[in-house]
């Protein structure tokens, strides 16, 4: 089934949605907007839902590129043993070629989709002038989310029957409710109704378990180090998914050059401060553009 027919008609953003297959991955992306390309990369367990509000802010002065990332939400296709975050980077470079935009000149990622956009501008052919990191995971998972899913983050995450089991509970149990409460995020009801209509797809928690069990940090954090793009953190003080106090060191540590930006809020408060978010990437696409 094509990805765009897997979309419900409520879905943010749904008109601006395609579906496009590139090698073994049929991608559900979004595309809007004129200007230089912003791409935009969600966390672990999200989907385009996460900048919903967001992209029509943007495309006002950009052109915007959401993708669900593979084993995510209605990008179908995605093997277990290709959700490394290096594999997921090269699958993202085939898939602007075969897209034939522009290479992206900025480059959001959110939690773990920061990681992500540093192993993307190590493979990408012409690097992003900016590199934005909201609430970025670039240390291991946090206790709140590894005691929903730590048990079975090893070769059990391969099962489709656990997937299945989880997906089917989930409902029933509130275990997406209680991960979102563990961000620290004052979520609308809306926005935390997309989370539960995710997790109740099997292949949607089968893939963000691996995504998230597959992830090597440290090798991405070592050859972004190297990167000529600008990097920008920000922050969350309320966030209890990425401890502050591990991430300044890691920053400190590879990034020493980075700005680091501190606002009030939780892990997802890039989905509640929909216009402050928008103001900061305006503002620094329009350092580029002068």
């Amino acid at each position: 089934m094509s990805a765009i027919n897997r979309i419900p008609y409520d879905w943010p953003n749904r008109q601006i949605s395609r579906s496009i297959t590139v090698g073994d991955l049929t991608w559900h992306v979004q595309i809007s907007g004129k200007g230089p390309v912003i791409l935009l990369l969600h966390g672990t367990g999200s989907s385009t839902h996460s900048w919903g509000e967001l992209t029509p802010l943007l495309n006002q002065e950009a052109q915007v590129l959401s993708v669900d990332l593979p084993g995510h939400a209605f990008t179908l296709g995605a093997s277990v043993d290709s959700l490394r975050l290096e594999q997921i980077a090269s699958n993202l470079i085939a898939l602007i070629s075969e897209l034939k935009m522009p290479w992206p000149t900025m480059v959001v990622g959110h939690s773990a989709g920061a990681p992500l956009a540093l192993a993307f501008a190590n493979q990408a052919p012409t690097k992003p002038q900016i590199i934005i990191g909201l609430n970025p995971s670039l240390i291991p998972p946090p206790p709140s989310y590894t005691q929903f899913f730590g048990p079975m983050l090893g070769p059990v995450t391969k099962s489709a029957t656990l997937a299945s089991i989880l997906a089917k509970i989930a409902p029933l149990s509130g275990m997406t409710d209680r991960l979102l409460d563990s961000t620290n995020t004052n979520l609308p009801e809306t926005n935390r109704n997309y989370y539960r209509r995710l997790f109740q797809s099997p292949e949607h928690v089968r893939g963000a378990m691996n995504f998230m069990a597959s992830a090597n940090i440290d090798q991405v954090l070592k050859a972004g180090s190297a990167l000529p793009s600008q990097l920008i953190w920000v922050i969350g003080e309320s966030d209890q998914w990425v401890p502050e106090i591990g991430l300044k060191k890691i920053i400190s540590q590879y990034f020493p050059k980075s700005t680091v930006i501190y606002w009030p809020g939780g892990h997802i408060m890039h989905e509640v401060e929909t216009a402050k978010t928008a103001d900061l990437i305006l503002s620094e696409l329009r350092t580029i553009k002068k």
